[in-house]
């Protein structure tokens, strides 16, 4: 009786995590987003993952969740751009209610199977290069909706929703729980007031790849403000070459503060002439 009792003392002691809801994100904001953890066994870390709703690029990135105690957690997000999801519709169905509502039915027909691309029209090689991981993480809002539901959310999005999960990793990177993935809207009139603290976090992301292919490219269809690093797939810490041009400030046309201000702190050159900057 005591040997069987341990598969199940293990089972209700294993970790658990859910992302708070959120109500919006700001376009071009920044923002932050919460998540309770339960029974993280020590030396795990809280990873909060992110994208933009995507026909065709589907894989992920993250960034570490800071501890508030309690088993609550917070990661400030990079700055959603401005982008409009591309209507889809599912072009070959003999069922009426999918001819009522094509967009939602092209979704749910991604989601529910193997197949991507239920047209097969999309370009092949960029979703197989960028859903390389991403597939494999289902889209768990989006099957609670019915078509008629599902595609009135797709007609009123302003602009492509960010869809999120939070998930606790061991040392190694090993995932030890998931919460379900959700999906956020992104408005223009979405306000979000942030603390000192969140807004010093913003200002200074390290934003984790899921992938080979986001080396050396933007964060997919977010703003570089606030980025200064990246971690690979392969856990490897750099300076994010791409966004570290957003550092370099031009205060006046004889003064600037270098892209290495962005990691080791900012330092003023005073040129010694107008003709010599």
């Amino acid at each position: 009786m005591a040997l069987a009792a341990v598969p199940t003392l293990a089972l209700a002691q294993a970790p658990r995590a859910a992302v708070d809801a959120v109500r919006c994100l700001p376009v071009e904001g920044h923002a932050v987003v919460t998540a309770r953890v339960a029974n993280e066994p020590g030396g795990s870390t809280v990873r909060l993952y992110f994208r933009r709703l995507h026909q065709e690029v589907e894989d992920f990135y993250y960034v570490e969740m800071a501890p508030r105690g309690g088993g609550q957690y917070w990661a400030a997000l990079p700055k959603p751009a401005d982008e409009e999801l591309d209507v889809e519709r599912l072009a070959e169905t003999d069922d009426d209610e999918e001819r009522d509502n094509p967009w939602a039915a092209w979704w749910l027909a991604k989601e529910r199977s193997d197949d991507r691309d239920p047209n097969d029209d999309l370009n092949e090689k960029i979703i197989e290069e960028r859903a390389t991981l991403g597939k494999r993480v289902g889209r768990d809002w989006m099957l609670t909706m019915d078509l008629d539901e599902l595609q009135d959310y797709l007609e009123d999005l302003e602009n492509e929703s960010a869809e999120l999960y939070a998930s606790v990793v061991d040392p190694t990177g090993r995932e030890l729980a998931r919460s379900p993935m959700t999906a956020t809207l992104v408005t223009e009139d979405c306000r979000v007031s942030l603390t000192a603290e969140e807004r010093g976090r913003a200002s200074n992301l390290v934003i984790g790849e899921t992938a080979p292919w986001q080396v050396g490219k933007g964060v997919f269809h977010w703003l570089c403000d606030g980025i200064v690093s990246r971690i690979d797939a392969r856990r490897v810490l750099r300076v994010d070459d791409v966004c570290r041009g957003c550092a370099i400030a031009l205060t006046r046309p004889e003064m600037l503060i270098p892209a290495s201000a962005a990691v080791i702190g900012i330092t003023v050159l005073e040129p010694v002439s107008p003709e010599e900057p």
